[in-house]
């Protein structure tokens, strides 16, 4: 078996570990609703092409930041909760109870659509729409 020289194994060394890593990006970026930060919440990334796993992450005080995702086209999923009040259970003490303030566009039916690339994507989100919260 022929030696390569020790330039050309250096090189490759030195490219595999800087390089290369795992493939994976980091996503992170901010989420507003009718231009304020989205306090509570969550974003999840879904693969269009069914391939790999649903990743997510919390979203609190307006922003998100989501590891190991896997490069490609995905479908975003983002919820948004606020408080309606307080509300009895059975045991006598009070339970908060949550809404959903983002439009149903964003949800499980959601089309928005993002593509991750490695090392890292940015996005923000400038959600539009009738506010719940408020009355009608």
């Amino acid at each position: 078996m022929p030696r390569l020289p020790a330039h050309v194994l250096l090189a490759v060394a030195v490219a595999f570990l800087v390089g290369c890593g795992d493939g994976r990006a980091t996503v992170s970026g901010k989420i507003t609703f009718n231009g304020e930060p989205v306090s509570r919440g969550a974003i999840t990334l879904i693969p269009r092409d069914g391939k790999g796993q649903s990743v997510g992450a919390p979203v609190e005080g307006g922003s998100y930041l989501i590891r190991d995702v896997l490069p490609g086209e995905k479908t975003v999923q983002i919820i948004a909760i606020y408080s309606l009040g307080q509300k009895p259970a059975e045991d006598g003490s009070a339970v908060e109870v949550m809404g959903d303030l983002l439009p149903a566009s964003w949800g499980p039916e959601s089309r928005q659509t993002l593509t991750v690339t490695a090392p890292k994507t940015s996005q923000d989100f400038a959600v539009e729409g009738p506010d719940p919260r408020k009355p009608k």
